[in-house]
């Protein structure tokens, strides 16, 4: 239905290649698509309810070179419900929280939201599930009274996650802006992968399969992480747990709620800041 696609390095990266190759299946999702990035402390959004091909952005993006980032968000959409396909229901989602840009992408279905989860002044512009599920976090968020940064604010938010995950399939990335926050569905619905990247510097990386190819380009030597709905080629790759909660905070991973049980070891965890 839909698929997601986040990036995360500890520097700025060119990822106008990984972008193309990524839309290569919107064949099978012609509903939307949606870029987002952070060029400096502001996020950047790009977004259209169409399908890749059909987009005149496309030509763009793909010859932009001073697109940089060290975080970046993509989706491609195949709308589950409502009418048709419009600019507001396109994902990524974009809010301020205290003086930052987060984004968020879903894929999966959630249902009766609006029944007991609250987004205070967080409200949805369009109307989907996804949308309202983000506007909630948000709240919540809010509600702490400040950004996520340590791991009893990780462990609100996979709380939050999970609850909402009980509404139905729930796969998801959020940025703030300086860290990625990717959830896998707690019954395993279509699938999250993630592995880990090491640029040199003096050429990009290239990640593919059958489908799809992702090139990742840094000036300097550059780690960080991938994660996307289904592996870019077999090898490093390595499955979410279901339910399980990822943090890659400036390209290194920070946190996973499944560290005791996961792929994870414990020595791969960064230390805390």
């Amino acid at each position: 239905m839909c698929e997601l696609l986040g990036l995360a390095m500890q520097r700025p990266i060119s990822a106008s290649f990984s972008i193309r190759e990524f839309a290569d299946r919107d064949h099978q999702n012609p509903d939307g698509w949606g870029l987002a990035w952070y060029p400096d402390r502001s996020g950047a959004l790009i977004k259209e309810p169409v399908s890749w091909r059909a987009s005149k952005h496309t030509e763009f993006l793909q010859k932009y070179p001073a697109m940089r980032s060290s975080i970046y968000i993509a989706h491609i959409r195949h709308k589950t419900v409502g009418g048709p396909p419009n600019h507001a229901d396109t994902h990524p989602f974009l809010r301020e929280y205290a003086g930052r840009d987060y984004f968020f992408a879903h894929n999966g279905t959630l249902k009766g939201l609006e029944v007991s989860f609250f987004v205070d002044r967080y409200c949805p512009v369009g109307e989907t599930d996804s949308e309202f599920a983000f506007c909630h976090l948000l709240a919540a968020i809010a509600r702490r009274n400040s950004h996520l940064t340590t791991d009893e604010d990780y462990w609100q938010l996979h709380d939050e996650l999970t609850k909402l995950n009980g509404r139905g399939q729930l796969n998801c990335l959020m940025a703030d802006g300086r860290s990625l926050f990717c959830y896998h569905d707690l019954n395993g619905y279509k699938g999250l992968a993630w592995r880990k990247v090491d640029l040199p510097g003096d050429r990009p990386g290239q990640l593919e399969d059958g489908e799809m190819q992702l090139a990742i380009e840094s000036a300097t030597a550059n780690d960080g992480y991938v994660v996307a709905t289904y592996p870019l080629g077999g090898a490093g790759w390595r499955s979410f747990h279901p339910g399980e909660l990822m943090v890659i905070r400036d390209g290194l991973l920070q946190y996973s709620s499944h560290a005791g049980q996961s792929s994870i070891a414990a020595s791969d965890l960064a230390a805390k800041p």
